[in-house]
């Protein structure tokens, strides 16, 4: 048997990599640098902006955002990773003015990493006057607008990001604060002894400092209030729902509630708001029943499903059934209980499912039980949208008479349309059982 030849790793000079790493960072700054002055004005500003100063813009450069957990802020690396990495690809979309009276944009991204640096550089003291200065007035002119729109921006995406990757928990994800960090120069060099020595000596002085602006996002955790509840001598522990509002700065918890005109309870006192308390039952049951990979979806449902109170339906005089929707059509229940003074959300059911208007009159109309819409996976929102009903008219007709048809036309979108693809996994192959549903029906009526 033939050896096998071994192939010796070539050897990498990790100065030689650093150095051609150096001179890929300079090449796309002085890019996106050449293309800052053609959005300005006129592409040969690049050209007139000395080589020093040049030099200067590359070092002063902004570093990649950071993203950090506040003191006592227990968040996994994992979710500080995917955070930082989606608040990086909403920078990309976000965009500045570049100067008054012109339609070019500057992106996020961009802006912190050769914006800041050329208005920096373009406001020191040290470089008033080198040749070509005055063509840059113009963007210095919204330095100020744009450092402002640039933070509130900052935050809006940081908060977007801390929306979207929060589970219904005992705690909230939020913008703890902003910051800029410029590490101290631990030389008693002056900027103006650089400028005016050689390029080599220059390099050599940079290249043993950083310079550069490193952006820091803090994300802290807001601890939310556990209540044990108990209901039949049986203790249940439930979380508050709610939403954070900002005062100067600071997060503030608003608790849902819900209005005693929404229940059969008979009080001598004024409208009473009950606060509102969800189960972690209920969450799993959300979790089963949807099957979205996106946390943010079932704290998104709970938020409308309270703040809009589209449909309330009483059960009882404590119990009550809350209409949960999405993209205006109608998903499902939360099945609540007024207990204790708050308004305890027990489980979460799909209109499917049995316990719910819709689920009982579709059991009633095609006689399936609740073994058989298990087994054909029509209880849960991921098995219709994988499933081959919607081509299926009869059956269709069936779940519309039962009141189910909003949840196949969610089906439809989910399955159809870009904005609403990312809401479940469509990488399962479909599950062929209108057929399947058709003959049950048929030996059923028999």
């Amino acid at each position: 048997m033939a050896k096998r030849k071994q192939v010796r790793k070539k050897h990498v000079n990790p100065i030689e990599q650093r150095r051609l790493q150096e001179i890929q960072y300079r090449k796309f700054f002085d890019d996106k640098l050449r293309e800052l002055c053609r959005q300005i004005g006129d592409v040969s500003l690049f050209s007139r902006i000395p080589p020093i100063e040049k030099l200067f813009m590359y070092r002063f450069r902004g570093a990649s955002l950071k993203v950090v957990a506040a003191p006592d802020a227990k968040i996994p690396i994992k979710l500080r990773d995917a955070l930082a990495k989606l608040i990086k690809s909403q920078q990309l979309t976000m965009t500045l003015e570049v100067v008054k009276g012109s339609d070019e944009r500057i992106t996020f991204a961009d802006y912190a990493i050769v914006g800041t640096a050329l208005e920096y550089q373009l406001t020191s003291s040290e470089c008033e006057d080198f040749p070509g200065r005055e063509g840059f007035n113009k963007f210095i002119e919204l330095k100020s607008e744009r450092e402002r729109l640039y933070e509130n921006g900052l935050l809006q995406i940081c908060s977007t990001a801390c929306w979207f990757f929060d589970e219904l928990d005992n705690k909230y994800l939020y913008t703890y604060k902003y910051d800029v960090h410029v590490p101290a120069i631990d030389s008693g060099v002056k900027p103006s002894e650089i400028r005016e020595g050689s390029p080599r000596k220059a390099l050599d002085f940079f290249k043993t400092q950083d310079f550069r602006l490193h952006p820091v996002i803090t994300i802290g955790t807001y601890p939310l209030e556990w209540r044990k509840i108990t209901i039949n001598r049986e203790t249940h522990t439930a979380i508050s729902a709610g939403f954070l509002h900002y005062i100067n700065d600071e997060p503030h918890f608003i608790p849902f509630t819900v209005s005693s005109d929404n229940l059969k309870i008979s009080t001598h006192f004024a409208k009473l708001k009950l606060p509102v308390y969800i189960q972690r039952h209920a969450v799993e049951r959300m979790k089963e029943r949807i099957g979205c990979t996106f946390s943010c979806f079932y704290r998104t449902i709970l938020a409308e499903s309270i703040l809009e109170k589209k449909e309330f339906i009483p059960l009882s005089n404590s119990r009550l059934l809350i209409g949960c929707f999405t993209n205006e059509l109608k998903l499902g229940y939360f099945v609540a209980e007024n207990v204790e003074g708050i308004i305890l959300i027990r489980t979460f059911l799909l209109l499917t499912n049995s316990g719910t208007p819709e689920g009982d009159k579709l059991a009633q109309l095609t006689g399936l039980k609740v073994e058989d819409r298990k087994y054909l996976a029509i209880d849960t929102l991921q098995g219709l949208a994988n499933s081959d009903i919607e081509k299926n008219e009869p059956i269709c007709k069936l779940f519309c008479t039962a009141g189910c048809g909003s949840i196949l036309e969610l089906c439809k979108k989910i399955n159809n349309e870009p904005h609403m693809m990312w809401l479940l996994d469509s990488s399962q192959p479909k599950n062929l059982i209108a057929d399947l549903m058709t003959e049950y029906m048929r030996t059923t009526d028999e």
